[in-house]
């Protein structure tokens, strides 16, 4: 995002808007998002409630709950959804929907039944109600790049010894029931304070299910014609209208378009679709996009899109806008845009919402920060899918780049009791945030940095990727604007911090960067990432025009495209089937299809053997392989670096650590351990 300032005054984002009978302050809605951070029981958490009240203060005028179960714990993905579906639910419904309201926002709750995701009815041995019993899965390739512990968590469902995989085909008395329990719900979060509903007609649920032809190939009066297969959704819209009334707010979440799909949805008929539901009611449109499970980009082709493109064909917005033209109801839409897209697209007049959901979770003080003309203060998404992605594996929805996300309540730091005086030792990304929460928290910090600037690996890491430059950014202007003292260049001794006598002392100095054991580890065309410092800010002729990269983790795969934008031919060489690893599961899959797509050789399975002067010789699957390189790029090895926080602790000395110096975590780590540092000192 460019810097703003004060100078771009966000009229139409942070104008008052409304949807049917509900105001709301601005135009920013917060991205109804699975979070699997309810009680195990589908009450209301601590966190869960905390998660909220965050965003809420934060000044977002409508904050939506995501794929609240209608059913639970039937027709459920998981234990930990939130569950609307009895009255049992109500205390913690009603304590968050206070706590939200206490801030001037507003909030609606997203009801669901997941249908053939009902992943909770096939690990306690009960069949998922479906329109019809689905295709057998053919996922792509790029979709097995999974880790172990991934599988097993996504396998869950099927491994329990009550398992058992069935699909009930739904009865007359089944969706009368369904319909049922769409209204009681319905019901009960108006009761439980909720100021709207909004229904999820979209991505593969059950409502969804009856929708797309590529999964509703029933031959009753549910399926075939268009009129038929919006019955289901056209039915719940007006038993719910005809219990509630006409002016409580309620709307649908629904798909644009179904890609990857040859027989799935298609805008026309999701035109007509929506106007049905208008007819029945409705005070306004969620725009989305789906996508075929099969192909591993469909989460970020479809609902969780990689980029914003003005004016892109096929694009969330410009469905929106055409929609937008065709109906008399706002309509919301969202698709990775920095708020300065975000106000041009309303001003534009291609939509009346924008859903924010990653950047919120970056920063709950997005809408804050823009009205008090601070948009150079906003956290920024680094986009690690760490969050949408949690949820495939069954984790709760955390954030990279923010560690209080999902841990609102457990990592809750206030003003410190009895301020002290820090020393933070090391300007690395650990550092800086360890600088940056202390000092928040009213602690005297100094920071020494050994190197000449700040960001340590980052420095690196922001050169093959923006959003980590970007971060880097904020982290050093927040450390600043809190008062942190820098003092560069120096290299730091037991006595130096004995003599200083902080309160505490904090030991952030990273990783150590070696070559691996390796025939031909040391020649000269041969570079660890630190090594390369200044071909990655400038470029130049010091990498060849054919580039090997050993090791296919994230900072890998971002060097191997920093090298094929500048021209380079890449192979990138990984000894496990999975490159990426550390980022959440969609965010992974797009890096990988978007490698290959720009024809980066990624070998998996290779065991390196040794390094020639244009060569190297690897060893996939039994067989030798020899790879051209003129350029070598170890981007693996990074081992902690205890020894300073060892030697203080040896003097007598205590000292916290932080980051990579004691445990290879990357950001996330460094972010939770800083977390952790500022708790134990308030």
């Amino acid at each position: 995002m460019p810097s703003m300032g004060v100078t771009m005054s966000f009229e139409h984002l942070l104008a008052p808007g409304h949807i049917g009978t509900l105001k709301l302050r601005n135009r920013i809605i917060m991205a109804p998002m699975g979070d699997c951070l309810s009680n195990v029981d589908g009450t209301v958490s601590d966190n869960q409630a905390a998660y909220f009240e965050a965003r809420a203060r934060g000044g977002a005028g409508l904050l939506l709950v995501g794929s609240v179960s209608v059913s639970y714990p039937y027709g459920s993905f998981d234990e930990r959804q939130t569950a609307a579906s009895d009255d049992i639910y109500l205390p913690g419904l009603i304590d968050l929907t206070t706590r939200v309201h206490r801030h001037g926002a507003r909030i609606a709750a997203q009801i669901t039944h997941n249908g053939q995701m009902s992943l909770l009815d096939t690990a306690n041995g009960r069949p998922m109600l479906v329109p019809a019993p689905p295709k057998a899965p053919k996922p792509d390739h790029i979709s097995t790049m999974v880790t172990e512990g991934e599988v097993a968590a996504m396998m869950w469902a099927y491994t329990q010894p009550t398992s058992q995989l069935s699909y009930q085909a739904a009865t007359e008395s089944d969706l009368a029931w369904v319909v049922e329990r769409f209204v009681d719900t319905s019901e009960r979060c108006q009761r439980a304070g909720f100021d709207g509903v909004e229904l999820h007609a979209g991505h593969g649920y059950l409502i969804d299910e009856f929708l797309t032809p590529s999964m509703n190939t029933r031959t009753d009066g549910w399926g075939g014609a268009v009129e038929n297969r919006a019955r289901l959704l056209v039915d719940i819209l007006r038993a719910i209208r005809a219990r509630l009334g006409p002016e409580f707010p309620l709307w649908i979440r629904i798909n644009a378009v179904e890609h990857h799909k040859t027989d799935g949805e298609t805008f026309e008929e999701q035109l007509r679709v929506i106007e049905l539901a208008i007819e029945a009611g409705i005070d306004a449109v969620h725009l989305t996009a789906y996508a075929s499970t099969d192909v591993a980009t469909g989460p970020t082709d479809g609902y969780a899109p990689h980029r914003y493109v003005k004016d892109a064909v096929g694009s969330l917005t410009e469905y929106a806008r055409i929609l937008r033209s065709r109906v008399a109801v706002p309509v919301i839409t969202f698709g990775r845009m920095e708020p300065d897209e975000a106000e041009e697209v309303l001003a534009e007049g291609k939509a009346d919402f924008i859903v924010m959901g990653r950047k919120l979770l970056a920063d709950p003080d997005l809408p804050n920060k823009l009205i008090a003309g601070r948009s150079d203060d906003i956290r920024p998404c680094i986009y690690q899918y760490r969050c949408i992605g949690n949820i495939f594996v069954r984790d709760s929805v955390h954030c990279v780049g923010n560690a209080q996300t999902g841990r609102e309540h457990d990592l809750a730091v206030g003003p410190a009791a009895s301020p002290r005086s820090v020393l933070v030792i090391g300007g690395g990304p650990a550092g800086l945030e360890t600088a940056r929460v202390l000092s928040q928290a009213g602690h005297a910090v100094t920071l020494w940095e050994a190197g000449t600037r700040l960001g340590g690996m980052l420095v690196h890491a922001g050169a093959a990727d923006p959003l980590l430059e970007r971060y880097l950014g904020w982290l050093i202007r927040q450390a600043e604007q809190n008062g942190v003292s820098f003092t560069l260049a120096k290299s730091v001794t037991v006595d130096d911090v004995r003599a200083a006598a902080f309160d505490e002392v904090v030991v952030a100095t990273g990783a150590t960067w070696g070559r691996p054991p390796l025939p031909g580890a040391e020649l000269a065309h041969v570079f660890t990432v630190p090594e390369l410092g200044a071909w990655l800010r400038d470029d130049g002729d010091q990498v060849g025009a054919r580039v090997a990269v050993i090791g296919g983790g994230k900072a890998g795969l971002s060097l191997a495209d920093l090298c094929h934008k500048r021209g380079r031919t890449v192979s990138v060489i990984e000894p496990t089937h999975v490159f990426a690893p550390e980022l959440g599961i969609p965010g992974r899959f797009r890096l990988v299809a978007d490698a290959e797509a720009n024809g980066i050789d990624l070998v998996a399975r290779a065991t390196v053997t040794g390094i020639g002067e244009a060569t190297v010789q690897v060893r996939v699957d039994e067989s030798d392989r020899s790879i051209a390189a003129d350029t070598v790029i170890i981007a693996s090895g990074a081992s902690p670096a205890p020894g300073l926080a060892d030697a203080l602790r040896a003097a007598g000395i205590h000292a916290h650590v932080a980051g990579d110096c004691h445990q290879l975590a990357r950001i996330e780590g460094a972010n939770l351990d800083a977390a952790a540092i500022a708790l134990s000192l308030s």
